[in-house]
């Protein structure tokens, strides 16, 4: 058995152990202590860093937003800025000094680059001399003018050379109508003359002179004030504003008698043109309305642009045969549901540029390059005397047109609005011709489906020229029968020039009531 000396010493080891151990404890207790507030200390870093970076996202998402829509705005502008009248329906007069590019399919219609002036085989516009001359001058040699023995030799003299010098000359005549009255011996009776039709009051202007304001008010784009200086000046002739305005009246009145005889021709035509224009009027818009042929044209003037509008022209209501336009949505009203539509080529052409130029999108010039060989192809078969395209041919260009407005679909998807709003979602211009060259797939191939239908709608677009024209001169005009008077006045002088007749002739005639349609039999 053990002693108690030994015990004790076991007993001691023991605590001295236990002492160890208890400090070991302590000291691992100190440890756990501070890495507990270590860990407390992270977890709130964690915290804070997890705060700020759900504000950067949010921020940073909020950029991204800010971002878009200053894209969307810029692109906006890009395009706005970018507009001519190569990519847009912009006038070329808004072009300023620079002159743009034409397109592809202008291109292809020019061929290749022709210099300036008259071209091989252009007949070209030269004097024409008369068999007769009006006045004859001798010049004589300087030393036989004052010579006494001119005479003797007059029966030696010979004509070596001859030059003739073509003037006008602006001369105002006044003409007196007297009645006379007449005692006849074999009746008894008294009889007296009666003046001739026209000639109603004491003093009045004739049909040259009304002929004269008419043409230099309408294709001449002259303003009243400066049509009396004009006449004043040539022929001596003082006229007033208010007399210019009656004698324009008085001719579109003249005018308007002939339009039942223009909606005719027009409504008998197998292609009808159709286009609309903004007139200032007073400071207001007003619109003029156009139906035209490649022989006829009439244009009216009403306050609407749409529907409302193109029914008081009296043409489209009545039409059923092809009407070429813009595609704009009032001409597919269930009003003119008796015609055939057809779209203007160049229209789209121009459309499919703007694409191409703010948006970067390949589609848009391979749809150019097809409708640009549709145009040549075309030309050919015209040349070739043929009057339509085969089927085949026609079943392999729609099927190019539909693989490319599949690539333009996949280009610009449909995308639903964040925010649900009243009414339609809003598109891009882009995907709206997308939808338009899918919907109306028909009338714009119809060029070449139908070669009586022309690629571009300028039959119609030409018309409006002269009256842009006096917009730009004058500004706008005074009041709606301004307006009015003017288009109906161009309507028929734009109708004679198809049919290469003389506008002023044609004046002429209106004043003395002698003109007629009959040139369009």
């Amino acid at each position: 058995m053990k002693s108690e000396s030994s015990w004790k010493k076991e007993l001691e080891l023991l605590n001295r152990k236990i002492d160890r151990i208890s400090a070991t404890n302590e000291k691992l207790v100190q440890q756990g202590i501070k890495q507990s507030s270590q860990l407390s200390e992270l977890h709130d870093q964690n915290k804070t860093q997890s705060r700020v970076i759900e504000e950067l996202s949010r921020t940073v998402g909020e950029l991204k937003q800010v971002i878009a829509k200053k894209d969307a705005e810029l692109a906006r502008l890009r395009e706005r800025v970018g507009k001519n009248s190569t990519n847009s329906s912009k006038p070329p007069s808004s072009d300023f000094y620079h002159k743009p590019k034409p397109s592809s399919i202008n291109k292809g219609g020019q061929g290749p680059k022709r210099k300036s002036g008259g071209q091989k085989g252009h007949e070209g516009t030269t004097m024409r001399l008369k068999d007769e001359p009006d006045v004859v001058l001798q010049c004589l040699p300087s030393d036989c003018i004052a010579c006494r023995h001119a005479r003797k030799c007059k029966a030696q003299r010979s004509v070596v050379e001859t030059r003739n010098v073509v003037d006008v000359l602006i001369t105002s005549e006044q003409s007196r109508y007297e009645c006379v009255q007449v005692l006849c011996p074999r009746s008894g009776k008294t009889l007296k003359g009666s003046f001739p039709e026209g000639v109603n009051t004491h003093l009045q202007y004739g049909t040259n002179l009304k002929a004269m304001v008419a043409a230099l008010s309408s294709f001449g784009m002259v303003g009243a004030s400066r049509i009396c200086e004009l006449v004043e000046g040539l022929a001596g002739v003082s006229l007033s504003d208010g007399t210019v305005c009656n004698i324009l009246s008085d001719c579109a009145d003249r005018c308007k008698e002939l339009e039942p005889e223009l909606r005719k021709r027009l409504l008998a035509s197998e292609v009808l043109h159709c286009d609309e224009t903004g007139i200032r009027v007073n400071g207001r818009m007003q619109w003029a309305h156009t139906a035209a042929t490649d022989r006829v044209t009439m244009i009216t003037v009403h306050p609407k642009r749409g529907v409302e509008g193109i029914v008081a022209g009296g043409v489209l209501p009545h039409y059923e045969g092809v009407v070429a336009h813009d595609c704009w949505g009032s001409y597919y009203n269930d009003a003119f549901k008796h015609a055939t539509h057809a779209c203007c080529g160049a229209h789209i052409d121009r459309e499919l540029e703007g694409v191409i130029q703010n948006h970067r999108q390949r589609w848009a010039k391979s749809m150019q390059n097809l409708l640009a060989k549709l145009y040549k192809t075309k030309s050919k078969l015209t040349a070739r005397g043929q009057a339509s395209a085969p089927k085949k041919l026609v079943q392999e260009f729609s099927a190019g047109y539909d693989r490319i407005l599949e690539r333009g679909f996949s280009r610009n998807p449909y995308q639903e609005p964040k925010e649900r709003k009243r009414g339609k979602p809003k598109k891009g211009k882009v995907l709206c011709l997308l939808e338009r060259l899918r919907d109306l797939k028909d009338d714009v191939l119809r060029f070449f489906t139908d070669f009586r239908v022309p690629f571009s709608n300028n039959i119609a677009e030409r018309s409006f020229r002269m009256s842009k024209l006096k917009m730009k001169t004058a500004g706008s005009f005074r009041s709606a029968d301004g307006g009015s008077n003017f288009c109906w006045i161009f309507s028929i002088i734009d109708t004679v020039r198809k049919n290469s007749g003389n506008p002023f002739k044609a004046l002429e005639q209106l004043f003395n009531n002698s003109f007629s349609l009959a040139f369009l039999d």
